[in-house]
């Protein structure tokens, strides 16, 4: 499985002059949200016994079940998934006692991926939407232009 993208131009300013360059983006061309818990049930209903009500019943608790254990200060981790984490700060005080439970703040809940499951994305493919897709004719050589013409873009029979 490829990961479609798009090329971007860029421009800033660096060391006193204008640079142009183009990068690779993550394609737009998913549905909105790409995948939802919807999608997730019914993936694992086909692949496990489990019907996908049954999934998106278990599915839809999860949120709640991880906020009511980060509120009681627990990280909840999910085996080839991740850990959820919630951070805990304050704003700085003079004395340590200062530090009182109405100042205290969750500064932010983050995500941190399964390490195994990060190698494996890392080492996803990738395919370049044809730039005869999305660019103007006069940015892309003729040579490209007529090439893309030619080959339909494998790109497109990923999209489900």
């Amino acid at each position: 499985m490829s990961i479609p993208y798009l090329v971007r131009k860029k421009v800033f300013f660096q060391g006193g002059i204008w640079k142009t360059l183009w990068y690779a983006v993550q394609s737009k061309l998913q549905e909105k949200g790409g995948k939802n818990e919807k999608d997730l049930a019914r993936i694992i209903g086909e692949r496990t016994s489990f019907h996908h009500g049954e999934v998106l019943g278990v599915l839809s608790e999860l949120p709640q079940v991880i906020e009511e254990l980060l509120e009681r200060g627990n990280s909840v981790t999910i085996s080839g998934l991740g850990t959820f984490h919630a951070a805990v700060s304050s704003e700085g005080a003079e004395k340590p006692e200062d530090v009182t439970p109405g100042k205290v703040f969750v500064s932010r809940v983050y995500f941190t991926c399964d390490r195994r499951m990060s190698e494996r994305i890392k080492e996803t493919q990738f395919v370049r939407i044809p730039l005869s897709y999305y660019l103007p004719k006069e940015l892309v050589s003729e040579k490209v232009w007529q090439a893309e013409q030619q080959d339909q873009p494998s790109w497109e029979e990923q999209e489900e």
